[in-house]
């Protein structure tokens, strides 16, 4: 490399370092006025709309009122397949993402905010478990059933974890998705957390929660909102809100308003880290 191309590598990479720490410092100003991007999907109770078209669920609420607190009264957001939320992050396609688990992979290419909500996995299955899948062992040790998850979802790295071969997860990139391959006996089972399957059940005729599911506790997931690396400060201050939210009990009330149950984190509080959780 000549001393021309050299010195035009060093500013081109200095000018993206400075870019990265000026827009870290710019989001809360413009969060304030034009407002965050916000990268969500169609599943409620946690993305939705109402009956008067208003975007509502647990998670935009809880966002929205952490953000209320910090001045900041509005985003914009974007509705994406599921397997696109990190990547756009990370990219700055979208300032804030859907509320997710906190996983050490996500941690690799995002910030997250400490989470508001610990989320308790679930199985959907049809009506009267045909296929008797009761745990993730069981789907272990049925090779011939396949069971569903979001694509790039944690729920997958769960059942990998628990003996669950790759060839038998159907990665799919919504909710409907889910659900169409489950009534189609495409799949015997699907995952998703607590509050979102019992949603789901309450829709879809057919369909019910396996009572039986106990998973382990290392599968209890924390939910927190990813943010590209750079806008770290960023995160923090909406950190304090978050807290305050959580201690107050007031993000549970809202969960507990969506029908979100099992959510509270205050029990787990002492024991939450951001850096901990990333390295489970």
């Amino acid at each position: 490399m000549g001393r021309q191309s050299l010195m035009v590598g060093l500013s081109v990479a200095i000018a993206m370092a400075a870019s990265a720490q000026v827009s870290a410092a710019d989001l809360e100003s413009k969060a304030k006025t034009d407002g965050l991007t916000y990268a969500i999907i169609n599943a409620k109770p946690w993305y939705y709309n109402d009956d008067q078209g208003t975007l509502t669920g647990a998670d935009v609420e809880n966002l929205r009122a952490a953000l209320a607190a910090m001045g900041i009264d509005k985003f914009n957001p974007t509705v994406t397949e599921w397997s696109s939320i990190v990547p756009g992050v990370k990219s700055g396609r979208f300032d804030i993402g859907a509320g997710m688990y906190i996983t050490p992979e996500r941690c690799k290419e995002v910030a997250f905010t400490m989470p508001y909500a610990v989320i308790i996995p679930a199985l959907v299955v049809k009506k009267g478990n045909p296929d008797g899948v009761k745990s993730w062992e069981d789907l272990k040790n049925k090779p011939e059933l396949k069971a569903g998850a979001y694509a790039g979802g944690a729920e997958v790295g769960y059942m990998v974890k628990s003996g669950v071969a790759n060839e038998n997860i159907v990665q799919l990139p919504d909710q409907n998705s889910l659900v169409q391959a489950l009534v189609n006996s495409q799949i015997s089972a699907f995952n998703v957390g607590a509050g979102q399957a019992a949603e789901i059940v309450a829709q879809v005729e057919g369909l019910e929660v396996v009572k039986e599911f106990n998973p382990p506790e290392w599968s209890f997931s924390y939910n927190g909102w990813p943010f590209a690396k750079a806008n770290a400060d960023f995160v923090a201050k909406l950190n304090e809100q978050i807290r305050k939210r959580v201690e107050s009990g007031e993000a549970e009330a809202t969960n507990q308003k969506f029908g979100v149950k099992g959510a509270d984190l205050r029990p787990f509080l002492k024991k939450v880290n951001i850096n901990d959780i990333c390295s489970r």
